[in-house]
């Protein structure tokens, strides 16, 4: 059982909880705000064994195995360094750095700690994802030549200023990252080239696949994704999170308790197996998503 710690309780923070608990392996043994109030109210409500309000303070507890990393884009790089640093194995919110050059940075010292990283992509472990992965990886829509997703939100007033004025600011960077690396995953080849334009973009890939990504937070979109292969097609709506799909227009239904458990036992089973990159979302996966939006 890996005991979690998390970092930064936001909105988010919540949801990575829920998927914390419900995990097989996992335990959520920490949890760290700026305020002690704020950490000790989590505490009681998801029965937490630690609450503190010092970042290195937790860092420094020997029975905490692993971080959760939930504070602004523009600390990550920060935050996994130190603790990395602590010999804490390490899963960071999405976008787990702002630059290529961070994001070698951190894993390069991953490495050198020997300690596990990895970007935080519900996108990819959810239920329903890893079925259609596992669906297309044996040939059943032929080769997928074709995909598109998008995601849009209007902005609303609870978004944080440092969405705007600091590193890892933009609509990219905020949900962009989901159709991006849905893409990436569903083509399962390396980017051959971008085209990029704002806040939309067209990805050949080396396999022959091309996909086209859109996100928003100025207008509404269907927020689907659709994959063409030479034997058939996949639809889904809300697809970084949904448990059902359209195989050749048949409804395909998966259970799902949380979508941010599968990331986290999929985080868990790579450190109990002593690897410190994940196989799924390694380092080259997270540099392919900001080769896309263009850092």
């Amino acid at each position: 059982m890996i005991r979690i710690g998390v970092y930064g309780l936001g909105k988010i923070s919540h949801r990575v909880i829920q998927g914390i608990l419900y995990a097989n392996n996992a335990d959520l043994y920490a949890v760290c705000s700026s305020s002690l109030e704020k950490a000790n109210a989590f505490k009681k409500e998801y029965s937490a064994e630690k609450a503190y309000d010092d970042y290195e303070q937790m860092l420094h507890d020997q029975n905490l195995d692993m971080i959760y990393i939930c504070t602004p884009n523009y600390l990550h790089a920060k935050h996994i360094q130190m603790a990395l640093k602590n010999f804490k194995h390490v899963i960071c919110e999405k976008p787990m750095c702002v630059s290529s050059k961070e994001l070698d940075e951190c894993f390069d010292y991953a490495k050198k700690q020997n300690c596990f990283l990895m970007e935080a992509h519900k996108t990819v472990f959810t239920p329903l994802n890893q079925k259609l992965f596992e669906m297309i990886s044996n040939g059943e829509i032929g080769q997928v030549k074709s995909i598109d997703a998008q995601y849009a939100t209007r902005l609303t007033e609870s978004i944080s200023e440092w969405h705007f004025n600091q590193a890892g600011a933009g609509c990219m960077f905020d949900i962009g990252v989901y159709p991006i690396c849905y893409a990436n995953r569903m083509a399962n080849s390396k980017i051959k080239q971008v085209f990029r334009l704002k806040d939309e973009a067209l990805i050949e890939y080396e396999n022959g696949c091309v996909a086209h990504i859109a996100t928003s937070w100025d207008v509404s979109m269907e927020n689907t994704s659709h994959i063409y292969g030479t034997k058939g097609s996949i639809t889904c709506k809300n697809f970084w999170k949904n448990i059902v799909a359209l195989i050749n227009e048949n409804r395909m239904i998966v259970s799902q308790k949380s979508d941010f458990t599968g990331e986290i036992e999929h985080a868990c089973a790579c450190v109990e197996k002593g690897l410190i990159e994940s196989p799924v979302m390694s380092r080259m996966a997270s540099l392919e998503i900001l080769k896309v939006i263009g850092v």
